[in-house]
């Protein structure tokens, strides 16, 4: 909602601009933006009144006190029998429909102080009728919608649903095909209208217009949010009529609009009004008792600052001692019960005056759990590691998939009304959400993690809901500089966090075998396994999916599964005497072919060499001269050591000569 300062200034005087943001804010409104005297509000979904001036009015004069100036419009002169008749198939769908017939229409432009604020307000102008009808919206949040009257046949409106497969077209020339969700304005022969979103090319008023037909009318907000979804078209009209439009408002806002439209448009009334009201919306009627309104709030207050309080918003209320029955006005549909109307006196007496206690009774046994405090110290490792976490979201749309390069293994859960067209399936992998993250980031040097829920559909069923760790490093352009000292995004730069994050879980170190991934680099990808059981895979971003995101720099991800690395993970710890005995180093190369990886060698040495071997480490791996096509060369260090005494030389030779053996017989290699 965008509007001026001086047009709120018709109404009520508003404080300096600093004081009237705070108001806003105290009263629930979002301040976007405050430019050249135009304030750029964001309304809440239960508040329609606010899409108003005269609506945020009434809210600043409650908050600071200021009198109000509501200038009542004019009533309709009794001008006899409408000139045309209304009827509505359906009061749940349309409570009350008006219709006003003006002739003699000039149609022109609209005076400069109309357009002005329309501008203000981000509407571009029009004509004279439709900038009435816009303005008036504006003014009162009431929308309203002008017919050419003489295109309109057997001079009757039947408010009705759409039949399935019938179609329209609307006043951006779109040609539609509407089921019996969607709710209809028609005339004798067809449909004129959507209503409460769209009017209709056929009826639209032009420059040869004389003669109009006014609608103002209440429509259901479920019936309208309905068809705004299906046929995603959303107007200022229907933003309004999702929200509660106030029936009760129409006779005033019919006179404001035919005044309007006199004075601008040189127009003359033909007939009377034509209202059909099927469903009389009456004020609702809430009790609050005092004392309970003490308690919840935590404040003293004496029944008159209650009772003024609720009045100052334009309620009704009978103070009845020991409580106050309160009628709220129709415009206020968010009134239900004794605790809206609580919420109400915090923001009118202020939020900034609720002293802040601490609660009376601490909980005893608090704390986090075992799984609560395994993720903590994996969010810690990770963290340690030099990583941000990132907390995104866990809705996509199907491309999302697609431009990540994911397989469409997985049965996405799809959404069955989306609220937008890029949130219409929940997600199967955080790689497309890790994926946007470096994108947004790609200027900078990025190291990301997070931990979240992927989802994956199993028909009518349940579906599963997998807990994952993800992870992704980015270098940013200029990274490569001889002087920079940052480790590199690289396959081996993720794989060392990965086993940082083990080690401070308690799980083993993991076992990476080369595999292929839609998503990742050919020939630069692993899974790891853990205990021959899959935890995730790793690897650097597909050169085709790095510019589906625009990533200029070198990008690597992972993804682990959580509930797999939880059954080998432990956080106690078994405290080790530091070794009294010297240890045996032995080094070891080995020729053999390049398909034999790392891990394989130095599983066969875990295996062979027993209880004495205490660690290995891979320290070379090298192919080139020397070397020939399809092998290469492998050095393994071998650290031997007894708990209890020295290892003789013959010991640790007898070890080395089993894990020689080992190598030769089961993988192949050859001694160097």
């Amino acid at each position: 909602m965008r509007i001026s300062t001086e047009w709120l200034n018709q109404s009520v005087t508003t404080p300096p601009s600093e004081e009237l943001e705070h108001v806003f804010e105290m009263a629930g409104i979002g301040v976007e933006n405050y430019e050249d005297d135009v304030w750029t509000l964001e309304v809440t979904s239960n508040r329609g009144d606010w899409l108003s001036a005269v609506g945020l009015a009434r809210e600043i004069s409650a908050m600071t006190g200021a009198p109000l100036k509501i200038d009542e419009p004019s009533a309709l002169p009794n001008a006899g029998s409408p000139a045309f008749q209304v009827e509505i198939e359906d009061a749940n769908d349309c409570a009350r429909y008006a219709a006003q017939v003006i002739e003699n229409i000039k149609i022109g432009p609209s005076p400069d102080w109309m357009q002005q604020r329309l501008i203000q307000a981000g509407m571009r102008p029009i004509n004279n009728v439709v900038d009435v009808t816009n303005y008036v919206m504006l003014e009162w949040g009431q929308p309203l919608h002008a017919f050419d009257a003489d295109k309109l046949h057997d001079e009757k409106i039947i408010v009705r649903r759409a039949r399935s497969g019938e179609k329209f077209t609307t006043l951006d020339g779109a040609l539609r095909e509407l089921s019996d969700e969607i709710l209809l304005i028609t005339d004798g022969h067809g449909p004129v209208a959507i209503a409460g979103i769209m009017g209709g090319q056929d009826s639209e008023v032009t420059d040869s217009t004389t003669r109009i037909l006014l609608e103002i009318a209440q429509f259901s907000p479920l019936r309208v949010r309905r068809g705004v979804r299906e046929l995603n078209l959303r107007s200022e009209a229907s933003r309004r009529y999702e929200r509660w439009v106030d029936p009760n408002n129409i006779s005033r806002v019919a006179g404001r609009a035919t005044q309007l439209l006199v004075e601008c448009c040189g127009g003359q009334i033909r007939g009377g009004l034509a209202d059909n009201y099927l469903q009389t919306i009456v004020p609702a009627v809430v009790s609050l008792r005092f004392a309970r309104c003490r308690a919840l709030l935590g404040l003293e207050l004496t029944e008159i600052e209650i009772v003024t309080a609720l009045q100052r918003l334009g309620f009704t209320v009978e103070n009845q001692g020991d409580k106050a029955v309160v009628s709220v006005p129709t415009w206020r549909r968010d009134i239900e019960r004794d605790i809206d109307l609580i919420e109400e006196v915090a923001r009118i007496h202020g939020y900034g005056k609720i002293p802040t206690t601490l609660p009376a009774n601490s909980v005893s046994g608090a704390g986090l759990n075992a799984a609560q405090r395994l993720q903590e110290a994996g969010r810690a490792a990770l963290i340690g590691c030099g990583l941000q976490e990132i907390v995104t979201y866990s809705l996509e749309n199907s491309g999302a998939v697609e431009r990540a390069g994911l397989m469409k293994d997985v049965t996405p859960v799809v959404l069955r009304n989306p609220l937008s067209e890029d949130y219409t399936q929940l997600r199967t992998s955080l790689l497309p959400s890790l994926l946007n993250a470096l994108s947004t980031n790609a200027r900078t040097r990025a190291r990301l993690f997070e931990i979240g829920k992927v989802f994956h559909g199993k028909g009518i069923t349940q579906p599963d809901e997998p807990l994952k760790i993800g992870i992704a490093l980015l270098d940013a352009p200029g990274d490569a500089h001889w002087q920079k000292q940052e480790t590199p995004a690289d396959f081996y730069a993720l794989k060392s966090i990965i086993e940082a994050l083990l080690s401070a879980l308690g799980a083993p170190s993991g076992d990476y075998r080369a595999t292929q991934h839609s998503s990742l680099h050919p020939g630069r990808t692993a899974k790891v396994f853990l205990n021959d059981e899959e935890l995730g895979v790793l690897g650097e971003v597909h050169p085709d999916v790095r510019e589906n995101y625009s990533l200029k720099s070198r990008a690597v991800l992972a993804e682990l599964d959580w509930k797999t690395l939880t059954k080998y993970a432990s956080l106690s710890r078994t405290a080790q005497s530091i070794a009294r005995v010297p240890s045996s180093d032995r080094d070891m190369s080995l020729l053999l072919q390049e398909e034999i990886t790392a891990s394989q060698v130095e599983a066969v040495a875990r295996r062979v060499g027993g209880g004495l071997l205490e660690s290995s480490r891979i320290f070379d791996v090298y192919t080139g001269t020397g070397i020939p096509e399809g092998h290469k060369s492998l050095s393994i260090s071998l650290r031997f050591r007894a708990p209890d005494r020295t290892l003789t030389e013959d010991e640790v030779e007898a070890a080395m000569n089993s894990i020689r053996t080992a190598a030769q017989s089961e993988l192949g290699a050859q001694l160097r």
